[in-house]
């Protein structure tokens, strides 16, 4: 943060991709208190963002402890069986529970203040759609050709977060070099995803793509610096000329070993031996 703000000015810090940030609670604690202090990087509270695979007493921590900035969950299926195939750490956390706590951060703020309209359903309904327009909570839904992204997916997920007037952000797969041949689904099925999903009172929106013409979007730079250094053979050049030659064809790394002394700097050496060549 500090090496950027050098040269540009930084209005969002997101924690995601560097492991589960609520494992390491204490000290992304510290760190989103340090960005939204006033004395020191004053970002606006809104503009940070801890993102979650879903570790429910965290997120019920971090709603206690800090609930102005936003929480992100990455649930990505809309059931159970669906999330636990492709999130292995799901197991044993229900689908239920995960909604809940990210409704709780949503509605956070909002209950903290006084309500001197009443409790009625017309006012609970307000204060859900002012919450939700804060955007202090999300979903986020990366988008998989496959049983994640059918239609009926997307019925199943309107209907898992029915009601609460959540912010869901549908993330487009890059595609990557990997093993696993994963690919997007068209931009056209994922409006009619979005559609069905906002159906059911939730604010569904589409993440804008960028980078992916040069293998620089989300998830797809690190794939390429992986394959740059697994491509780097290192070759010694003892093993001879026509190795050496090779290798250097293949973009290798070629060992050189250190500089031996020869016979003829032997010959020029002092008579003192002080170890000086004339």
């Amino acid at each position: 943060l500090a090496q950027g703000s050098n040269d540009t000015s930084i209005r969002n810090v997101v924690f995601m991709g560097m492991g589960e940030p609520l494992n390491n609670y204490q000290n992304v604690l510290a760190a989103c208190r340090s960005m939204i202090d006033r004395r020191t990087w004053n970002l606006a509270h809104n503009r940070v963002t801890v993102s979650t695979v879903g570790v429910v007493p965290r997120m019920r921590d971090l709603t206690r402890d800090l609930p102005q900035v936003n929480l992100a969950l990455s649930l990505h299926a809309p059931t159970q069986e669906m999330r636990e195939r492709i999130v292995p750490s799901a197991r044993g956390t229900p689908l239920a529970s995960l909604v809940e706590a990210v409704d709780a951060h949503m509605m956070a703020l909002v209950n903290t203040q006084d309500n001197p309209q009443g409790n009625g359903p017309l006012d609970q309904e307000k204060e859900r759609q002012f919450a939700s327009k804060k955007r202090r909570a999300m979903i986020e839904y990366v988008m998989l050709t496959g049983p994640t992204s059918t239609l009926e997916a997307a019925h199943q997920l309107g209907k898992l977060c029915e009601g609460r007037q959540l912010v869901i952000n549908l993330i487009p797969y890059n595609k990557t070099d990997v093993k696993d041949k994963l690919s997007c689904p068209s931009e056209e099925h994922m409006m009619k995803f979005r559609s069905i999903v906002s159906q059911y009172g939730s604010f569904c929106s589409i993440r804008r793509t960028m980078g992916s013409d040069i293998s620089g979007a989300c998830g797809q730079l690190v794939v390429e610096q992986q394959k740059a250094t697994q491509n780097m053979k290192v070759a010694d050049i003892e093993d001879g000329f026509d190795s050496a030659r090779t290798s250097r064809k293949e973009n290798v790394s070629v060992k050189r070993p250190a500089k031996r002394k020869t016979q003829n700097s032997d010959r020029h050496r002092d008579e003192n031996n002080e170890g000086v060549v004339r």
